[in-house]
């Protein structure tokens, strides 16, 4: 069996070529050639285009069974794996951003303490300033010098596991298209910050053909040439 279809093959491939070639070289110019590029298209490419097919459906529709049933024996694991990968990180993402509020908030809390200890310090030394006699301009300057609240880092409040990291994933969400659309007509942002939802135009333009009228948008008909097999 083997032999017969490698046979079988060699020869649809052969009648393939002389096919292509025939049509690499199709021009035409008048009524003759028009009518031999039709018969051409009907009686040798089409057709051929069908046993193609249905040589290698006889191949391909028992190899993709097979593929298929291989395919489904591994999304019975794979999948379930694939959710549960997805729970365990949204949770420790979840945990990250959690025990990093907590170790912002301690690190406010800790500049707020330096700033407070500065200034009790500042205070203490313009009092003894005042009290050796300077001046109230020299009081004031002190007083009136600005706070720099420097705290250490706090520690993070938990160890993160060998193997387990977290990185920033910045991303864009659309809150209201009108204003995206109205900066890309200030010109403030480039026009690729909008793509035209060409489906939809394209379901519009087969309903209204000709008379489509929608601003920016202009309808145009890409005929498809069709034809069966004689």
């Amino acid at each position: 069996m083997p032999d017969t279809l490698t046979t079988t093959e060699k020869e649809i491939r052969e009648e393939a070529l002389t096919v292509v070639e025939q049509a690499k070289v199709v021009k035409i110019v008048d009524q003759p050639t028009y009518d031999a590029a039709c018969s051409l298209l009907l009686d040798q490419i089409k057709p051929f285009r069908k046993r193609w097919l249905e040589y290698w459906a006889g191949v391909k529709e028992p190899a993709y069974a097979a593929y298929k049933a291989i395919l489904d024996k591994f999304n019975d694991g794979a999948k379930p794996l694939e959710a549960a990968e997805k729970q365990v990180k949204a949770e420790i993402e979840r945990f990250d951003a959690e025990q990093e509020k907590i170790r912002q908030q301690k690190q406010r809390e800790e500049e707020e303490r330096v700033r407070r200890e500065e200034e009790e310090e500042r205070l203490r030394l313009a009092t003894m300033a005042e009290e050796s006699g300077a001046t109230e301009e020299e009081v004031n300057a002190i007083v009136d010098t600005p706070v720099v609240a420097v705290a250490p880092p706090v520690a993070p409040t938990y160890q993160k596991a060998s193997g387990i990291g977290t990185r920033e994933n910045w991303k864009a969400k659309v809150t209201d298209i009108k204003k995206l659309c109205a900066a890309v007509a200030k010109g403030t942002v480039p026009p690729t910050y909008v793509l035209p939802n060409e489906s939809v135009l394209n379901a519009r333009a087969k309903a209204d053909r000709g008379t489509l009228n929608i601003p920016g948008v202009v309808p145009y008909n890409d005929p498809i040439v069709s034809g069966r097999s004689r």
